[in-house]
């Protein structure tokens, strides 16, 4: 639901544009999200975007960045394990397209042209699992 951007930005460049227009097609198909979980990685620990999660009225199941942390005592943050678990389906996911070198190298300058290679790689990877 993410458009694809150039590879040369972090995972949280315009994060919070890009996770408002998720949030807004999924208002336009009827998809409630209301105190819902939004699960991420440690990567996605920035101020800003946990407190535009928790304006939205989701839930961010965020894991604590350790290298963002100055100080020395533990803030409490809800943190469910269970549901930070389901994460290895998405990255089982990521490591399968990292299996086309096209893709894990990223020759690709335009967000169009990677975009377009994604959907080959995924269309190859459902083809190989429903015929093999």
């Amino acid at each position: 639901m993410i458009i694809c951007i150039e590879g040369n930005h972090h995972d949280s460049y315009d994060l919070i544009e890009n996770v408002q227009n998720m949030l807004y097609s999924m208002k336009k198909q009827s998809i409630e999200y209301h105190f819902s979980h939004l699960n991420a990685d440690s990567g996605f620990d920035v101020k800003s975007f946990l407190a535009f999660i928790e304006k939205m009225e989701m839930i961010p199941n965020i894991k604590q960045n350790k290298r963002n942390t100055k100080k020395t005592e533990q803030i409490y943050r809800y943190m469910s394990e269970y549901i930070y678990a389901n994460r290895f389906k998405i990255e089982v996911v990521f490591a399968w397209l990292d299996t086309y070198k096209r893709i894990l190298v990223r020759f690709e300058k335009l967000a169009v042209n990677f975009k377009s290679w994604l959907n080959i790689a995924s269309a190859m990877i459902n083809f190989r699992h429903i015929f093999n």
